[in-house]
């Protein structure tokens, strides 16, 4: 049997109710988006590479054009971005080559004693005290040794470099083990399938990126994952599933009537279409995003 009389489904409630429900959930995934509502508290640590190829096309220490000034213009920008959250992010910038100097003395979220730190301590003497290679197995040693500091709240370490990738595997268990998400920036170069690798292992992302446009991913995709709210693919989840017991109705009539499917089969594969998203979008969710009420 059909599993409603011959008129229109719209009409019936179990079709209004989930329908009221769908347009809920959305709007909801859409405000915590937007508003940034239920964020969590996040600490970021970020690494700046100040090594000699990060200015070599000018040979001018943050030379203009540099890549290096490219990464702290972009810097600056997620600083005065951060600045507009209901509850900002605290920040703590170091800058890495052969050695790590820090370059805010403590985290906060206020952008002026940002923007002042790093034009206070990124200046052409650095060169000789910090060397010109590459290493970032220390920027990341020294990062997660910075957020031990800021326990209780969501920790994210955001590397942006352009130079070779060597990272050993007991520095990413070791930010895997404190709960430290590793995030990376390449610029100029590959993501090789290992990098993305230590990324998905504690949570993290991985980027490619230009001197062009370090500063459109660290506002955009790097700040929105760093402040995405966990509620948000909740939301969505649940609207998907009421959308499923929405379409609970109209998938019964089209089987009947379109594929004239027989009234005693159109009703059960329409309601077991309904369960079987009801119980798979939960357990997706949980595997790919994760409880929404567990920190981080």
């Amino acid at each position: 049997m059909p599993l409603y009389p011959n008129q229109g489904f719209w009409r019936y409630g179990i079709f209004q109710i989930f329908a009221i429900l769908t347009a809920l959930f959305l709007v909801l995934a859409l405000l915590t988006s937007q508003l940034v509502l239920f964020q969590e508290l996040v600490t970021v640590q970020i690494a700046l590479d100040l090594s000699s190829s990060t200015y070599e096309k000018t040979q001018v220490f943050r030379g203009p054009g540099t890549i290096m000034q490219q990464e702290i213009d972009a810097v600056k920008a997620y600083v005065a971005k951060n600045a507009t959250l209901r509850t900002p992010n605290l920040l703590s910038v170091s800058g890495f080559a052969n050695r790590v100097i820090p370059i805010t003395g403590q985290f906060t979220h206020n952008p002026q004693d940002i923007s002042r730190s790093i034009d206070q301590v990124v200046q052409p003497v650095l060169a000789s005290q910090i060397g010109g290679q590459t290493n970032i197995n220390l920027a990341v040693e020294n990062g997660l040794s910075q957020l031990k500091t800021k326990s209780g709240r969501c920790s994210q370490l955001l590397v942006i470099t352009d130079g070779e990738f060597k990272l050993a595997e007991p520095t990413v268990n070791q930010a895997r083990n404190n709960g430290v998400k590793l995030n990376f920036l390449i610029v100029g170069q590959p993501v090789t399938p290992q990098i993305l690798n230590w990324a998905n292992q504690t949570g993290g992302i991985a980027l490619n990126a230009t001197p062009e446009n370090i500063s459109q991913l660290l506002t955009n995709k790097v700040f929105n994952r760093f402040n995405q709210s966990p509620f948000t693919p909740w939301f969505l989840g649940l609207g998907f599933i009421s959308f499923m017991w929405m379409l609970l109705l109209p998938l019964d009539r089209f089987l009947l009537k379109v594929l004239r499917t027989r009234p005693d089969v159109s009703g059960v594969i329409a309601l077991y279409n309904a369960i079987f998203w009801t119980v798979v979008t939960p357990l997706f969710l949980v595997f790919a995003v994760g409880n929404p009420l567990v920190r981080c």
